[in-house]
């Protein structure tokens, strides 16, 4: 299969149920989460969950995040995840069901969580703000359902940050341009610690890490991007396959680079 006819469009997260194939959104899910495990163990250390007795991700994908926070909990503790795709939902609930009460998951919309003001010790969420219309809004919301002095965490990958040593630097700043500009949001993670601070989080931490990653995630995830360039013409067909050959050949002479800024940003709701 060309790279440029990937099936799965990284942009489109938001949208999993609508996809005719979810299973392979959750596929490409798993595969960019193995990229992270340097954020999240950071991130997981700043939101102190061993002293949390319940605590929410948001938009928890198929639910592995969720396993992990209620392992660094007290006994007792509960972790929930939340999000808006049935799909993930039932695939967290398939990978997940033996692990008891301590652990669940339901429907819920970031921009609008189902629970009541101060319901947790802690809330996270991971690589979601960049595929929300309102990122200030989910912040928000994060923060009405931390009880005061309780932790809040975010781990975003920064879409404008993305580096590709590539020797068609034109051709490259156009694809990279695209890429970032198809998400909702795609400078969320620069824009967190400003955002924290509005929101009204205190000790605000921003721990940046740079995440490398292979050539074919970048084939997986500018593909759709390098599709659309053609078909508006911004890049003619020729264009866009000298440019995957470059790609190819960096890939096979073990000379490519590619990754992004991720930002880890965690803050505490006032007491």
């Amino acid at each position: 299969m060309s790279p440029e006819h990937s099936v799965a469009d990284a942009s489109h997260f938001a949208a999993v149920d609508q996809r005719s194939d979810p299973a392979a959104m959750i596929a490409m899910l798993d595969r960019l989460k193995l990229l992270l495990r340097g954020p999240k163990d950071s991130l997981l250390e700043r939101l102190s969950l061993e002293h949390a007795r319940t605590a929410i991700d948001v938009g928890c994908g198929a639910g592995g995040d969720v396993v992990e926070m209620a392992g660094r909990m007290p006994p007792g503790g509960k972790a929930v995840g939340v999000d808006a795709s049935e799909a993930m939902i039932a695939e967290a609930r398939r990978r997940h069901s033996g692990h008891g009460h301590g652990v669940s998951f339901r429907l819920g919309d970031a921009l609008g969580l189902p629970y009541p003001d101060d319901a947790f010790d802690v809330c996270r969420t991971e690589t979601v703000l960049q595929h929300l219309p309102d990122v200030s809004q989910a912040i928000s919301e994060m923060v009405r359902v931390t009880r005061p002095g309780g932790r809040v965490g975010v781990l975003e990958i920064d879409e404008g940050s993305v580096v590709l040593d590539h020797p068609d630097q034109q051709t490259t700043r156009t694809i990279l341009r695209a890429f970032s500009d198809s998400f909702a949001c795609g400078w969320a993670g620069r824009q967190l610690p400003r955002l924290f601070r509005q929101a009204g989080l205190t000790g605000v931490t921003v721990d940046p890490f740079v995440v490398l990653g292979p050539a074919e995630i970048f084939h997986a995830l500018l593909g759709p991007a390098v599709t659309r360039l053609c078909d508006e013409q911004v890049l003619t067909a020729g264009q866009a396959g000298r440019w995957w050959d470059a790609l190819r050949r960096q890939q096979e002479e073990g000379s490519f680079l590619g990754g992004a800024t991720a930002f880890v940003v965690t803050g505490t709701r006032p007491a």
